[in-house]
């Protein structure tokens, strides 16, 4: 299963460690039957909003240890070239690239927490999905391998 995570959903996991989507980030990081796929643009934003003062601040993340998130996930994803300009979302334009990176890395499902994808349900073969839908769609097909892991 290939996936990608919206920016959103990257940072809401280093926000909360307990969310939804720090549980989205665990399992396809951890499950070799999930690929996550991600793309320059969505590591750079994520860096970009992770980065800024007030986030740092109320995180208490150093520079270095934003470098390392940054670095730590880059490692553990696909990372996709990503060279179609779909131009599908009129309510955030600059949200495009996450489309085009679902698209471009052939993912089964792109995870978001923005409600303009989340409407979109579908974009060619790509599933949008929130956080929550995403644990549940892992869980159901996935079941044994959830399950073991929990009781690490």
């Amino acid at each position: 299963m290939k996936i990608v995570l919206d920016t959103n959903v990257l940072v809401s996991a280093f926000i909360s460690k307990q969310g939804q989507p720090a549980a989205v980030l665990d399992l396809a990081v951890t499950l070799p039957e999930i690929e996550l796929i991600l793309s320059e643009p969505i590591l750079d934003e994520f860096k970009n909003v992770i980065s800024r003062r007030e986030v740092r601040e109320r995180l208490d993340y150093s520079t270095k240890q934003i470098d390392q998130f940054v670095t730590t996930i880059r490692d553990a994803s696909a990372t996709v070239k990503v060279r179609s300009d779909f131009k599908v979302i009129k309510e955030d334009p600059k949200d495009n690239f996450i489309v085009s990176t679902a698209v471009d890395g052939e993912a089964e499902f792109l995870v978001s927490g923005d409600k303009h994808l989340q409407r979109l349900k579908r974009f060619k073969k790509v599933r949008i999905v929130s956080p929550r839908t995403m644990l549940r769609i892992i869980s159901d097909r996935f079941e044994e391998l959830v399950m073991s892991k929990d009781l690490e």
